[in-house]
């Protein structure tokens, strides 16, 4: 696995596309410091991950476009593979069943690193702009639906943002572990990128939106949440066991 990781980060392309999303949630930190009503904020309110800038535009291009993003990086290699004509070769050495989890483990472990490495720098660059006493005195949490949650959160906000942070890596990486199964299902670009992201737009569109999971100090408590980290968790184990099935025990190579 580790000479798949290490692959990973020869690659041009997966680099410029590591590049891209360390460098989304800055554009946030710009955005905020261009606004005056954000003069006298605080790290836990201008974290990538709070969203408090309106329009949330830099949250929507990192993590609606998530999966493309994590395609181009590392999830779309069983496809390079097959182009390049090792594929063969590296399921003699391997078998099909390691082959399998050693391109979606590397998935997930890229994925899941990119992510948290770039709201680690995010935070750590907001560190040193914004006053890390805690929140602006205007907001006031009192009579939303998740109140005893957020108030939780409030009075602990780097633990929240740590935790939270942690969830959307996590989800970062079954996302990408997402793309490399539809790249197993289908060894065609065209028909992967769509696939995958449309798989993930399902998820992030409905009522009970996987986007909820991402935002500390938000209205929802545990009572939402939990559910919806459970069914979000529960479609992407049903897709790779679907994978497995399919390219293990069913696929000839």
């Amino acid at each position: 696995m580790k000479s798949q990781i290490s692959r990973v980060f020869r690659n041009k392309l997966s680099r410029f596309g590591i590049l891209a999303i360390i460098l989304i949630p800055c554009m946030e930190i710009i955005q905020l410091l261009s606004a005056d009503i954000y003069e006298d904020s605080y790290l836990a309110e201008a974290f990538f991950l709070s969203a408090s800038t309106i329009g949330h535009v830099t949250q929507i291009i990192l993590l609606w476009f998530l999966p493309l993003y994590l395609l181009v990086i590392c999830s779309d290699d069983p496809i390079q593979d097959k182009k390049a004509g090792v594929r063969d070769i590296w399921i003699s050495k391997l078998g099909k069943k390691k082959y399998f989890f050693v391109k979606l483990k590397t998935s997930f472990i890229v994925s899941f690193s990119v992510i948290f490495l770039a709201l680690t720098i995010n935070f750590l660059i907001n560190s040193l702009i914004f006053d890390m006493a805690g929140f602006s005195s205007a907001n006031n949490y009192d009579g939303v639906s998740g109140e005893d949650f957020l108030k939780e959160q409030v009075e602990s906000p780097y633990l929240s943002i740590f935790l939270f942070s942690l969830v959307t890596s996590f989800f970062a990486g079954l996302v990408g572990a997402a793309g490399t199964c539809f790249s197993m299902l289908t060894y065609d670009k065209k028909i992967t990128y769509p696939v995958t992201f449309a798989f993930w737009y399902i998820l992030i569109s409905n009522k009970g939106s996987v986007m909820y999971l991402f935002q500390p100090f938000a209205e929802y408590g545990l009572e939402t949440l939990l559910p919806i980290f459970i069914t979000s968790t529960f479609a992407f184990l049903v897709l790779y066991i679907l994978t497995y099935l399919h390219e293990v025990k069913i696929n000839e190579i």
